[in-house]
């Protein structure tokens, strides 16, 4: 199960980054309807059914690590400008040097993505905790326009395409080495390995409300009712109450 959720995480950055080329910076319309749905989703699922599994193990030190989590993504978000909610700044749609915090800023955001994926699992096949299936589907809604709007910075950084496919593939590999970092974690710990899930997946819920809630409050820049963005909102909200 993990390298299968690996393997999808890592093909959908790959493909949305390659996408994001010949989108040549522009995040379409439809990109972001995407973006409010993903958000939407994330916000809904972590508030319906990854809280009540923290504090049910952690009890009232949940939150610290929730607003650890909360507290380490505004760093990341300082660095990487926004990118993580779909964001290409203008001023970066030109010839630059490496954009190498924006990098390794959402290179570290996506390792952190697949820490609670590394132990989530079936609990009668060595799980720790929450059934890490539907957080997929939310992560992978999540890096299509992600890896677009990097692959676009990229693609204004070097214009050989060649050189963008090999960073988004670096890019894409970050989510499954955290998999898999968060499986080695669990597996070799000497303390509870519920425990220590319980911290990792608060510390992601923090990140994740930080992401969810800037994209829902962003959703559109003039801060007018846009009705495809709404209905995606509520379309996100809506598929985790049937979860």
């Amino acid at each position: 199960m993990i390298w299968s959720y690996a393997f999808i995480l890592f093909g959908v950055g790959l493909a949305s980054g390659i996408g994001g080329m010949y989108l040549h910076g522009r995040l379409t319309k439809d990109v972001k309807v995407l973006l409010a749905f993903s958000g939407a989703y994330l916000f809904a699922l972590a508030i319906m059914h990854l809280l009540p599994e923290i504090y049910i193990h952690l009890g009232h030190e949940a939150g610290l690590y929730i607003l650890l989590g909360f507290l380490i993504q505004m760093v990341m978000d300082y660095f990487s400008r926004g990118i993580e909610h779909g964001h290409i700044h203008h001023h970066l749609s030109v010839k630059n040097p490496f954009p190498l915090g924006i990098f390794i800023s959402l290179f570290l955001h996506s390792i952190v993505e697949g820490l609670p994926m590394g132990g989530g699992f079936d609990h009668d096949h060595g799980g720790h905790g929450f059934d890490t299936g539907s957080l997929v589907i939310g992560i992978a809604i999540h890096k299509i326009p992600e890896a677009i709007a990097l692959a676009a910075i990229l693609y204004h950084t070097f214009e050989k395409k060649l050189k963008v496919v090999g960073y988004i593939t670096l890019y894409a590999i970050a989510t499954p080495l955290g998999i898999l970092l968060g499986h080695y974690l669990l597996e070799n710990t000497t303390v509870d390995p519920t425990q220590v899930y319980s911290i990792i997946l608060a510390i992601a819920v923090g990140i994740f409300l930080h992401v969810s809630t800037t994209i829902i409050f962003e959703a559109d820049e003039a801060h007018r009712l846009s009705w495809p963005k709404s209905i995606a909102i509520i379309l996100g909200l809506a598929l985790v109450l049937l979860l």
